[in-house]
């Protein structure tokens, strides 16, 4: 081959060439440049020919470069020459890349030439750098999750744990490399062997094999629901188990816990109300006598309220400590309310239950410390009899609820089951329930009762009074059912359906064209005492579009003499509303006489006990006085349950300005008083 077409075949072979190919003399100036170095440069072969290689270079290298070459020229050992390594190009636009550089000499006609192969890096680093990535994030993850990870090799030898897995058998990593993993299993029924052993010798995919496990910790057992699959490796090295496994200690223990509250009282470790009468009937034996106790610890709410829930259950828990210390082991005790317990005791007659209720007394009403201060619970004990009062078991604890409220009500440490007692409590019962539906469905009616002006006789107001029928014991008298009402929390949703009927009958008559009533509605104590009351009735006020003047509250004597900052904020907020305050039944308690310079009320009402008196003497008297301290106070006067003319008489002689009773008018349905037309 001649030397002009060898030359034109190198030619072609350096223009083919995928690598950037450069070459450069002695003085470091390029002299050959093929298509792939423009492409992996950016510069044009006539750009760069005749230039100093180092235009090539990032210039934290290039400034080192011809130094570089000079000292090889004068014989010092080259650093690439012959050798492959990464380094940095300068592309035309001024960014770097990497790439693979391999230079090789040449002698020309006595000159010595450098060729430069160089390969480009970017995609290749930027193949590593996500390999990596993925490896470290792959890392972060396996050895972030609260899962347990490891590999098994077929001698059951851990090859690999993640964090979560050291952290809860209490080993170190290293420590845990190439230790069998039924060494830290406490698995006695060796079941974890066998089964995962099974999966290497099966020649079939068992697919995963579930099973929970306590390993050995540090501290204490940890259960681990473990998931362990096969997993082969596709090249020459053998299977692998892969374990995923979860601590599911604290659930087991919640769920532990769970069961345990569904029948156990969390402060006192008695049994609850539930538990407790389910296992009544497994604890009795056959033939034997029993009492059980229901003791009611009055006073722990008050406690609560001054000292703070915690404190309360401080002092369940004591009286509860006391039960079990005092009392047999044989004995059943429960937590049936939040200040109640029931014990079932066996005893051989009835002087021995009494005898043991009094001991439960004396034990539980030594006195409590709390934040240095003594208190004491006020306790009183219930004592049914089994089989003497019931064989059935439900009724004996409904039989000893009922004898404890029979002591409370009467005083008594203790009392025994009093079958008329509980009817009569029974019958409460009955009324309530009722009393709530008849609230609920609005079956109780507003009676009015006119109230005259003695001297003029006419009409100056009316009192709302409720009647209502009970679905099966019939009409039950308001002095029945509204105590009830008090003392079972009911009281305030009754005056507040009561003031929402008065309310809405008041805008009644105002829409027809009638007079404008003025009616007063009972409010019991406690609702009274209730900061929502004012917000109420200024609601309804707002509702009904009525003036406040035609609405009156008539709160009973014991409210005043019970007066707390409270009740006073509210008669302040009521006065300025623009309503009246009564108060009702005036004279019954003799020591509310001295609250009358500080109260802001606008009207007395004599009780009828003083108007029966009234023709004597002595009762004249008596009321007489009431009339001039109620003047004296500028306080209006109404005298109820007048029934003779006699006693209207005299009290328009004495200035008393109004009056109600049968004399007058009986309370009629609030609709026929008003004359509505419906």
């Amino acid at each position: 081959m001649r030397l002009s077409e060898l030359g034109d075949l190198y030619s072609t072979l350096l223009e083919a060439a995928v690598d950037g190919i450069i070459t450069i003399d002695e003085a470091g100036i390029i002299t050959g440049f093929n298509s792939a170095a423009e492409r992996l440069f950016g510069y044009r072969r006539d750009e760069v020919i005749g230039q100093n290689v180092k235009c090539l270079m990032p210039e934290y290298v290039a400034r080192h470069h011809d130094g570089y070459l000079q000292n090889y020229l004068q014989g010092c050992p080259a650093r690439i020459i012959g050798v492959g390594r990464e380094v940095e190009g300068r592309h035309k636009d001024g960014s770097t890349f990497p790439l693979h550089l391999s230079v090789g000499e040449a002698l020309h006609e006595g000159h010595r030439n450098f060729i430069g192969i160089c390969h480009d890096l970017t995609s290749y680093n930027a193949v590593l750098r996500q390999l990596g990535e993925a490896e470290e994030r792959y890392r972060d993850i396996v050895e972030s999750q609260k899962q347990l990870i490891c590999r098994l090799d077929s001698k059951l030898r851990i090859t690999f744990a993640n964090a979560s897995f050291s952290q809860v058998v209490g080993v170190q990593h290293d420590a845990l490399m190439g230790i069998p993993l039924t060494s830290i299993a406490d698995d006695a029924e060796h079941q974890l062997p066998y089964l995962l052993a099974q999966m290497f010798r099966s020649s079939d995919d068992l697919g995963e094999v579930n099973i929970k496990v306590t390993m050995k910790a540090r501290d204490s057992g940890a259960l681990v629901d473990w998931s362990f699959k096969r997993v082969e490796s596709g090249n020459s090295e053998p299977p692998e188990l892969q374990g995923f496994g979860i601590d599911i200690s604290q659930q087991e223990a919640a769920v532990e816990q769970a069961l345990y509250l569904r029948s156990h009282d969390p402060v006192t470790g008695f049994l609850n109300k539930q538990a407790y009468s389910d296992a009544l009937a497994a604890w009795i034996q056959p033939g034997r006598r029993y009492a059980l106790l229901h003791i009611d610890c009055s006073q722990f709410e008050r406690i609560t309220q001054q000292y703070g829930f915690e404190s309360g259950d401080l002092i369940m828990a004591e009286a509860a400590r006391r039960l079990r210390l005092g009392l047999d082991r044989a004995n059943l005790c429960g937590r049936v309310t939040s200040d109640d317990f029931v014990v079932m005791a066996p005893v051989i007659d009835q002087d021995e239950a009494q005898s043991l209720a009094n001991q439960v007394v004396l034990t539980l009403e030594a006195a409590y410390t709390i934040h240095g201060e003594q208190v004491r619970l006020d306790t009183t004990c219930g004592i049914a009899l089994y089989p003497h009062d019931t064989r059935a078991l439900d009724t004996l604890l409904l039989m000893a609820s009922s004898a404890a409220k029979d002591a409370r009500d009467h005083g008594l440490a203790y009392s025994y089951f009093n079958p008329e007692y509980h009817e009569d409590l029974r019958r409460q019962m009955d009324i309530e329930q009722g009393l709530k539906e008849a609230i609920d469905t609005r079956a109780i009616d507003v009676h009015l009762q006119p109230k005259f002006d003695l001297a003029t006789g006419r009409i100056h107001g009316y009192e709302a009074l409720v009647r209502w029928t009970h679905p099966r014991q019939g009409a039950i008298s308001p002095a029945l059912f509204v105590p009830i009402a008090e003392r079972s929390a009911l009281g305030q949703k009754l005056d507040r359906y009561v003031l929402t009927r008065v309310a809405e009958l008041i805008a009644e008559s105002i829409r027809q064209g009638k007079p404008e009533p003025v009616i007063a509605v009972n409010i019991t104590a406690k609702h009274f005492s209730d900061t929502a009351l004012s917000d109420f009735i200024r609601d309804l006020l707002q509702t009904y579009q009525i003036p406040a003047r035609s609405l009156q509250l008539e709160i009973t004597e014991g409210i005043v003499m019970e007066m707390r900052r409270t009740t006073t904020a509210i008669m302040d907020d009521l006065r300025q509303m623009g309503i009246e305050v009564s108060i009702d039944d005036f004279g019954t308690g003799y020591s509310s006489l001295s609250y009358l310079q500080h109260l802001m009320v606008d009207e007395l009402k004599i009780d009828k006990i003083f108007i029966d008196d009234l023709e004597s003497e002595r009762g004249a008297t008596l009321v007489r006085a009431v009339i001039a301290i109620a003047k004296a106070h500028d306080l209006r006067v109404t005298a109820e349950g007048i029934e003779t003319g006699e006693q209207a008489r005299i009290l328009a002689a004495m200035k008393c300005d109004l009056g109600q009773g049968y004399f007058f008018a009986r309370p009629a349905p609030s609709d026929e008083v008003l004359g509505l037309n419906h």
